[in-house]
């Protein structure tokens, strides 16, 4: 589809430890969301610090576009939404294409 995003993971760092999701012989998982602003960068996100919400649960965002964008500092940038001066803001799916319909 020709998107470019920054996809990163923690593997191999002691960011798991740090936030408690690597605990004695067992590794969870957690959704975490961040957002940069010049040299800041701020943990804006995450999912339940709960051990059966984040290993059992928590994560079904990951199954949808939408939820996945809603936990997103800056969410659809629909038009009706905040989002900062020169940020893109467009009208509700406006956006929306499928796989066969981009731009080759």
């Amino acid at each position: 589809m020709g998107w470019t995003l920054p996809w990163y993971s923690s593997a191999k760092n002691d960011f798991n430890i740090d936030i408690g999701v690597t605990r004695d012989n067992e590794e969870l998982h957690r959704v975490n969301v961040f957002i940069r602003d010049g040299d800041c960068i701020y943990y804006t996100y995450y999912t339940s610090d709960y051990t059966y919400y984040t290993s059992a649960r928590g994560t079904e965002t990951l199954g949808n576009t939408w939820g996945l964008l809603d936990l997103t500092p800056f969410g659809r940038q629909e038009h009706w939404e905040d989002s900062p001066d020169g940020w893109p803001r467009s009208a509700p799916y406006e956006w929306w294409r499928r796989h066969d319909e981009y731009d080759t």
